[in-house]
């Protein structure tokens, strides 16, 4: 797999479905986008979901926030970026769990291919966080825009997925999110 060309398709089409998503709803103030839902079962590999959200759509109650929960955002299913990406998931499966013939040969692809995509989504998300910063996504999304993983559905492994997905230097200028990362990691 061309990982390189692979991250550029991710960064290209989630970028410009933010961009159709931002021109779409003007007086919407979006504040994030997320990659979530990644799915894989050893036979196969699916396109996460791209998420977005907007302030106005942030749901506080009870101690809880909907914040950094893309299954509880305005929009929390992009699937014209999911779509796009569908042939390049197609050549994953190809290429990393077809050809396993044995469970210890299935087992060993699946960690291969995880651990490579989870890599590579991460360098999707700061390629992304950084366009929207020069403004190449959209002028209308704030200063503090960043796409990131949230990825609830791996429990521990979801604050690493976050420290992978946004640049170190980003995290702190993000306090919202950079104080959801510290009670992950406390919990």
């Amino acid at each position: 797999m061309d990982w390189g060309a692979f991250e550029t398709a991710w960064h290209d089409n989630g970028c410009r479905v933010l961009s159709d998503l931002a021109g779409a709803y003007p007086g919407e103030r979006l504040y994030a986008a997320a990659f979530h839902l990644f799915y894989s079962d050893g036979a196969q590999i699916l396109a996460p979901a791209l998420a977005a959200n907007t302030e106005a759509a942030v749901n506080e109650e009870h101690g809880f926030s909907t914040r950094f929960a893309p299954p509880e955002w305005r929009w929390d299913a992009l699937d014209a970026a999911s779509d796009a990406m569908s042939p390049w998931y197609q050549r994953l499966t190809e290429e990393y769990l077809a050809p396993a013939a044995t469970e210890a040969e299935q087992d060993a692809a699946l960690d291969a291919l995880e651990a490579a995509h989870d890599s590579a989504m991460a360098n999707v998300c700061k390629a992304m966080t950084t366009t929207a910063s020069r403004g190449g996504i959209h002028g209308s999304l704030p200063p503090g825009f960043v796409v990131v993983i949230l990825e609830g559905q791996r429990g521990d492994e979801e604050a690493r997925l976050i420290r992978e997905s946004v640049d170190p230097r980003t995290l702190p200028t993000i306090p919202e999110l950079a104080e959801y990362l510290r009670q992950l990691e406390e919990a």
